[in-house]
């Protein structure tokens, strides 16, 4: 029995206690066997005290709401794209920030500019679409006319203007655009320091194996989600949730034991271990739960170019059984010696702040953003992208990309909005989270929720907040 402070005479489990599995601490490591010729080093963990988190207001008021765009949105760089969605000279994608609405247009060869997707005469918007190409931008409204790179072309009627209404810059704003391995990022400060300062180097060098430059798009999904932005992105900063929320994936992956490391300026990783039993049940495997493979086994072994007859009979066998054969893999559109072990059969995930999470797989790349609804802040905008290598034989299963997909990348697809009713929009498991998220930011409002209790599993979203806080405070 522990004394906490005014709370006396509450038993609490023992965090010594035993127990079957290896207890999750802030320094956990992958096994050694997952990174065998040391690429990776090690960042060691930061600790941010174990107080509660008391934000709960910043849930749901609009006065939050408004100083978040002011100190936050307004000042940090977004992951918008690919310039492969943008593939020609003149092409152009649209990009919803809160209220803002942005083009982003490519130049010449891999040159890119960007500007607010609004007219100098009276603001409509110019661009209805959120992919095309042109050669001037056309007002629906009164046909003025501006060239790609924003500037003004032609005022119609323009002599029924006095001198001094149009002696004003009438070129549209730009917005500053910049490439990270060809993602494309906005900010809508003139002034912020550039990309690679804010995305830091250690954490860049993590992704270096990845092909990134490669992707290209072949889903994108837009919905509003019936909860604030930060409460939702907080939810896949954590995998402390799975075991409760997902049950499908405890026999194929581990959140439990999962590799979390903090970089600057609010970055993180978190490595989870896919076809690897969730702790609480992987030490009951060969005594009370069968070892045999299930159908997800089978999948990604049959998807890892492994034979059938070469399939192992114990499911703990197959990450080392998938890792050696893709290592063994010639010829293919992925050049696998480049990976650690490790990244061969697990997820990397990123996370970009303020609210990108991005799965690094060598096949591919799943990215979900979590923005700031322009009208009320208990709703946010979530987006989600996949992005594959072009060359590879199919979208591998656990990507969850149905029906007939174009690997060629000579398509650049339309964004499928969905209604905010489509509980399967994002896929099974991501939807799980949307379904339940809605009844948290309900119940946050409660004069009986006194603030966030969290565990060392949710250590990211105490990383976060610290960030977050530094925006706010007006110390960045």
């Amino acid at each position: 029995m522990e004394d906490f402070g005014d709370i006396k005479g509450i038993e609490y489990a023992d965090p010594e206690s035993p127990i079957s599995y290896e207890p999750f601490r802030l320094d956990y490591r992958m096994p050694e066997w997952k990174d065998a010729k040391g690429r990776h080093p090690y960042a060691p963990p930061r600790h941010y005290g174990a107080a509660r988190l008391d934000v709960q207001e910043g849930y749901w008021s609009r006065e939050v709401a408004r100083e978040e765009w002011d100190r936050l949105w307004t000042r940090t760089w977004h992951w918008v794209g690919h310039i492969n969605d943008i593939p020609e000279v003149n092409s152009y994608m649209r990009v919803r920030l809160g209220v803002e609405n942005i083009l982003v247009v490519r130049g010449e060869g891999d040159t890119l500019r960007a500007f607010y997707n609004v007219c100098q005469h009276r603001g409509k918007d110019l661009a209805q679409n959120d992919f095309g190409k042109a050669n001037q931008l056309i007002c629906p409204f009164h046909r003025w006319e501006f060239h790609m790179d924003g500037t003004l072309k032609h005022v119609a009627d323009r002599e029924t203007f006095q001198a001094k209404a149009v002696c004003h810059n009438l070129d549209i704003p730009k917005v500053r655009v910049e490439q990270w391995r060809g993602w494309i990022f906005i900010n809508l400060d003139q002034d912020a320091p550039p990309l690679t300062d804010y995305i830091p180097a250690d954490f860049r060098a993590i992704f270096d194996a990845y092909d990134l430059e490669k992707a290209i798009r072949i889903r994108d999904v837009v919905q509003t989600w019936p909860c604030n932005w930060k409460l939702a992105h907080e939810a896949f900063n954590e995998g402390y949730h799975v075991r409760a929320t997902h049950a499908q994936l405890q026999g194929a992956v581990d959140p439990y034991h999962c590799q979390v490391n903090l970089y600057d300026n609010g970055f993180g990783r978190s490595v989870w271990q896919f076809m690897t039993p969730i702790a609480h049940i992987a030490d009951q495997i060969g005594t009370t739960i069968d070892a045999g493979l299930a159908e997800e086994h089978r999948i990604f072994l049959r998807e890892s170019g492994v034979d059938e007859a070469d399939f192992p009979s114990d499911l703990r066998d197959v990450p080392k059984v998938v890792v050696a054969a893709k290592q063994a893999r010639q010829g293919y559109a992925i050049d696998y010696s480049k990976f650690t072990e490790g990244q061969l059969i697990d997820d990397w995930s990123g996370g970009f702040f303020p609210s990108t999470e991005a799965f690094f797989r060598p096949e591919g790349f799943f990215i979900q953003h979590w923005r700031p609804h322009p009208d009320d802040p208990q709703k946010c905008i979530y987006s989600t992208q996949t992005y594959v290598v072009p060359g590879i034989h199919e979208v591998p299963s656990y990507f969850g990309v149905e029906g007939e997909i174009d690997l060629s990348g000579k398509t650049v697809i339309p964004r499928d909005y969905r209604p905010d009713d489509d509980l399967w929009a994002a896929g099974p498991v991501v939807s799980q989270d949307m379904q339940l998220l809605g009844g948290v930011q309900q119940g946050i409002r409660s004069r009986g929720f006194k603030g966030n209790v969290l565990s060392d599993q949710e250590v990211r979203i105490r990383q976060w907040y610290d960030e977050y806080a530094k925006y706010m405070n007006g110390l960045k």
